[in-house]
This record gives C-alpha cells, sequence and structure tokens, in this order.
C-alpha cells in the first residue's frame, strides 16, 4: 500500500471515528412516539427528588390519560440515562408525558430520550405544548406561533390530544 492510499485511509477511518463522537437522537414521527408509549398523560409535577448523588424522579397528578391504564398520580425518572437523553421536570410545570416502563429505572421514563415531555404553557390564550423537532407532526398540523424563541414550535393541547388519540388505518 502506497503513502497516497494510506493517508486516504486514515483520514477516513479519523472522520468515521469523528462522527460517531457526535451522537443524536434520531427523529421519530408522532404516530410512532404514541404506539411505543404505554402511558400517555397530562399531568402536573408535584415533585422533584434531589439526591446527592444518583437520579433524579418527578412525581406528577395526572389530569388526563390519553393511553394507558387510568391512574391518579404517576411516578417519572427525571434524569438522562444518555449523553442526548433531555429528560427533566420542573415541580409545577404541566406537561404531556409519552412514558415507557424502564428498564434503567424503578418507574417510568420517558419516551424518546426526553423529547416525549412536552411542556404546556399558554399563548395567546391558548393551552399549547412546546414540540420537538425530533418528533415530526402530520404536515398538515397548525403550529402555533408566539414563542420568544424561534426553535421552539407549539401545539395547541386539543390538536396533540387529537392526532394522539387518532383511529391508526390498518396496515396491510
Amino acid at each position: 500500500m502506497n503513502l497516497r492510499h494510506k493517508s486516504v485511509l486514515t483520514v477516513a477511518i479519523t472522520l468515521f471515528s469523528v462522527s460517531s463522537l457526535f451522537a443524536k437522537v434520531a427523529s421519530t414521527s408522532l404516530e410512532n412516539l404514541a404506539d411505543r408509549s404505554e402511558l400517555i398523560v397530562v399531568a402536573k409535577v408535584e415533585k422533584v427528588s434531589k439526591p446527592l448523588i444518583g437520579k433524579r424522579y418527578a412525581k406528577a397528578t395526572v389530569t388526563e390519560v390519553w393511553k394507558g391504564d387510568q391512574a391518579k398520580s404517576v411516578e417519572f425518572l427525571a434524569s438522562p440515562t444518555w449523553t442526548c437523553d433531555i429528560s427533566d421536570a420542573k415541580k409545577g410545570e404541566t406537561v404531556v408525558l409519552f412514558m415507557i416502563r424502564s428498564k434503567e429505572s424503578r418507574s417510568y421514563q420517558i419516551a424518546h430520550s426526553g423529547r416525549g415531555r412536552l411542556v404546556q404553557r399558554t399563548i395567546n390564550g391558548k393551552t399549547c405544548a412546546d414540540i420537538w423537532g425530533a418528533v415530526r407532526f402530520p404536515k398538515e398540523t397548525p403550529v402555533v406561533s408566539g414563542s420568544d424563541k424561534d426553535w421552539i414550535r407549539a401545539i395547541e393541547i386539543s390538536t396533540l390530544r387529537e392526532l394522539v388519540k387518532r383511529p391508526k388505518p390498518n396496515k396491510k
């Protein structure tokens, strides 16, 4: 192997190695997020643990169940499980939670590396939830503007509820 081939091979291996360092969460559709979630609720976070070492857990009062067993409250992991996981919770916030049973914790885990936590807020008198770019919505989905940050998109809670509960077409 000549010097030129060795150089090209070295550059290719280096680029491949470096690209794997920049891991990120793959996008998913809202339909897939909902299908994979065992529990989808609207809830108000009442308590977030603050351990010196270890994982944080949140307890929330459920106001609506969109999928899964009826529950008055839910506990979920509010700490990341890997580099690109953004799982979190803040006391007092109202959120739509897409959750799965976790192998990493004693309770539920927020689906899709934390992207299944949609914080609720009011925009121009409408109750909305912030949505992540890693979650794809149907093209016709109306997005609410009014955020102070251009990269944050929001969807009305009523629209989100309809999309999550929408009957799935039969797949052949």
